[in-house]
Formats: C-alpha cells, sequence, structure tokens
C-alpha cells in the first residue's frame, strides 16, 4: 500500500506519470550500459543513478519505461527503510502505479 500511495504523490507532485522527467527532476541520472544480462536494471543510492542494461532489454518483455519506473521505486523506497525483499515488492508495485500497467509485465 505504501508503493501505491508514493506513487500517487510522485505523479501528484511532479505532475506527470512520465519516469523520464520524475527522473530528471528528482535528480536522478539514467545510463544506459551492456553487462551480462543477470539483471536488467540497478539503482545506484550513492551515485543517485539507474543503470539499464540494453543487453537484458533485447532478452525480455521489459521496455525501457519499465525498468527506470521500478528503479525509481527503488529511489522512493529510500525513506521507508525496508528489507530487501520487501524493498522489491514496494518497487514493483510502485512501477505498476506510476506506469498505470497492472498486467504482471513490470
Amino acid at each position: 500500500m505504501k508503493a501505491f500511495e508514493t506513487a500517487n504523490q510522485v505523479i501528484e507532485t511532479y505532475g506527470t506519470r512520465d519516469c523520464f522527467i520524475i527522473a530528471k527532476k528528482a535528480g536522478v541520472k539514467i545510463v544506459y550500459e551492456n553487462w551480462h544480462p543477470v539483471t536488467i536494471g540497478e539503482y545506484d543510492r550513492k551515485a543517485k543513478m539507474i543503470r539499464v542494461n540494453l543487453r537484458a532489454l533485447t532478452e525480455n518483455k521489459y521496455s525501457k519505461k519499465a525498468v527506470i519506473a521500478h528503479e525509481l521505486g527503488h529511489f522512493f523506497a529510500a525513506e521507508f527503510n525496508l528489507s530487501r525483499i520487501d524493498e522489491e515488492t514496494f518497487a514493483v508495485e510502485f512501477a505498476k502505479k506510476l506506469t498505470n500497467v497492472d498486467d504482471g509485465s513490470i
């Protein structure tokens, strides 16, 4: 529930559901890289940066938008001090609400 509420607050605060605009306004840098496709994206708290694995994107059903929305979920989850598992659930739910997707593709 925290994730949906947080996503609604983010949408209201930034005036958009566009994850690229939200990242920019929140000061989160987005970089595109290629690494062994173990993960599709990562959020680096120290660098305040989302890394998108282009190689993994080509092998999966996810879009850049979905990956960035999910990683933004990790960024906004920081204030809740969640366990790693709970933070991952938060990021999934946050991305679904932000992108208005509820079909399991995030």
